[in-house]
């Protein structure tokens, strides 16, 4: 089950005026599987994103038979600024306890690279460890997330690498392809970019780190919502032996929010 958890971890981290400015806010909460039936964990992921700035908060616990071989919990954040269609990050967290262990992460990029808060420390760092030149060219792994729905939300196409960073391993995540679909699960109804994922180890990486080392070449599905500042991920499919693996959209709410950017901030929340 590792290549399931290693994925959802990797899945699974103003303007000076008067006017109120919009922002677009997706809470979601999903639902993994295999066979159709066997429960394996529950994943949300908070998007707030306005034309400037994006934070996102995700949460994963593990179930099923994935706790019969490693019991996952861990909570993640990330925050920063967004450029021209470009995702910059500034911060990210995570707080993850894993078979009876406990580890806490705070990284932000300064001008002289990353700097990585990390307790416990990690006692191997791979062979080869990454580079400060890796870390500077990556993003966090939710920022990695948010900048894919972005683009997809922008270009309407899947056709990028996402270089990743997660506090030791170092990672790029592909997509390519891309078809039209339609999903109809967990509240959503509407139209659908299905993309090919894949996910490529660069540094950091150990021989034991197997499970990391081959997660498999899978699909995912971001939600083309019209008018929004990104296309948020709705579902994920990830081949698992004879098996397969999916992360399913359980619950859709997009509340409704306004951002005073001189004075305050009112959030008015909607089913």
């Amino acid at each position: 089950m590792r290549p399931l958890r290693a994925l959802l971890i990797a899945l699974a981290l103003g303007a000076a005026c008067a006017t109120p400015a919009a922002a677009d806010r997706f809470a979601l909460d999903y639902q993994g599987s295999t066979i159709g039936v066997l429960p394996l964990g529950d994943v949300t992921l908070d998007f707030d994103v306005t034309d400037t700035r994006y934070s996102v908060l995700a949460r994963l616990s593990s179930s099923g038979l994935v706790s019969m071989f490693e019991r996952t919990r861990l909570v993640a954040s990330a925050e920063g600024r967004i450029e021209n269609g470009q995702v910059r990050w500034e911060r990210y967290d995570l707080d993850h306890h894993y078979s009876r262990k406990h580890r806490v992460i705070g990284m932000f990029p300064t001008a002289e690279g990353i700097t990585a808060e990390i307790n416990p420390n990690f006692r191997l760092w791979g062979e080869p460890p990454t580079s400060d030149a890796q870390r500077r060219a990556s993003r966090d792994p939710l920022s990695s997330l948010v900048a894919m729905a972005v683009d997809v939300q922008r270009t309407r196409t899947c056709n990028a690498d996402y270089p990743t960073f997660d506090g030791r391993w170092h990672y790029t995540l592909e997509l390519r392809g891309g078809s039209r679909d339609r999903v109809d699960s967990g509240g959503y109804e509407g139209p659908a970019l299905r993309c090919r994922m894949r996910y490529v180890p660069v540094a950091g990486f150990e021989a034991g780190d197997g499970g990391r080392r081959r997660i498999p070449e899978g699909d995912i599905w971001f939600a083309l919502v019209e008018g929004a500042s990104l296309a948020p991920p709705v579902r994920i499919r990830l081949p698992m032996g004879v098996a397969r693996a999916h992360i399913a959209l359980a619950r859709w709410r997009r509340p409704s929010v306004e951002i005073d950017t001189a004075e305050s901030v009112a959030t008015t929340p909607t089913p």
